[in-house]
């Protein structure tokens, strides 16, 4: 489930006002922080809580670019991954997203390493949740460390 990040919700997760809410262990991140200060940008926040208990956050980098590139991003407590917490939240996410920006194009970016000469990724869990989700990787990595995917979305069939 998804709680979008309010000025109370973010003074409980930045520690200015009481939290009302169950931190998992580890929550707070300091990406959860940097996530929820990012709303000062126009980016959008929200929590990722998993059976009553906060376990991350998730949400854009900011409001879509002049380019028209609206870019997610999402993190989780080591505890929360690998249950599908993740998936159904970036689902959850990209719902959302297409909804307020419909003609936005959606990135995200995973970092990556060499590994022996072949492209090695850091979270493979990040990249089968992109690959689910109708995203399809650059072919070529947009900076070192760093690959940049794109929402394919099926071609508008032109009305008569």
């Amino acid at each position: 489930m998804l709680v979008e990040v309010d000025d109370h919700v973010a003074g409980e997760v930045l520690g200015t006002i009481a939290p009302t809410r169950t931190f998992a262990g580890g929550f707070p991140r300091d990406d959860d922080r940097q996530a929820i200060e990012g709303r000062e940008r126009g980016a959008l926040a929200f929590l990722v809580v998993d059976d009553g208990v906060v376990v991350g956050t998730c949400g854009t980098h900011g409001p879509p670019s002049h380019e028209g590139a609206i870019e997610l991003g999402w993190g989780l407590v080591v505890g929360a991954r690998g249950r599908g917490v993740g998936s159904a939240a970036v689902s959850q996410l990209l719902a959302d997203v297409t909804a307020r920006c419909p003609a936005a194009t959606v990135i995200a970016h995973t970092e990556w390493r060499v590994d022996e000469g072949t492209l090695v990724a850091d979270s493979p869990a990040s990249e089968a949740i992109l690959r689910r989700l109708g995203f399809v990787a650059d072919d070529v990595p947009t900076a070192p460390g760093e690959r940049a995917w794109r929402l394919e979305r099926p071609a508008a069939v032109p009305t008569s």
